[in-house]
């Protein structure tokens, strides 16, 4: 009888833990869950990383003494609107920006 409950109990404390090992808190679902965060977060640190060694760039073409008068001009046409006197423009209705 006692060799009956003994099994009984070690059972019961098998499968306690399996569940919780498996769907637990802290179990096997969670951990595959983390592991999918964390490669989504490596990607995105790794645009961003992009982004910044593209700005570092930016950055070093506008520093006084090493400007590069290209991305000067670049940069006045794009947001400036900068055009030279015969040059010719064209106006295009751009719907796709407008919302």
């Amino acid at each position: 009888m006692t060799s009956r409950l003994e099994a009984l109990g070690l059972c019961l404390v098998v499968l306690y833990f399996a569940y919780h090992a498996f769907a637990g808190e802290q179990g096997l679902g969670r951990w595959t869950d983390a592991q999918t965060k964390l490669q989504d977060r490596k990607e995105q640190l790794a645009q961003l990383n992009g982004e910044i060694d593209r700005l570092r760039t930016d950055i070093h073409r506008l520093t006084p003494g090493s400007v590069d008068p290209d991305f000067v001009e670049a940069l006045a046409r794009e947001k400036l609107a900068f055009v030279y006197p015969d040059e010719v423009v064209l106006l295009t209705s751009d719907t796709s920006s407008a919302k």
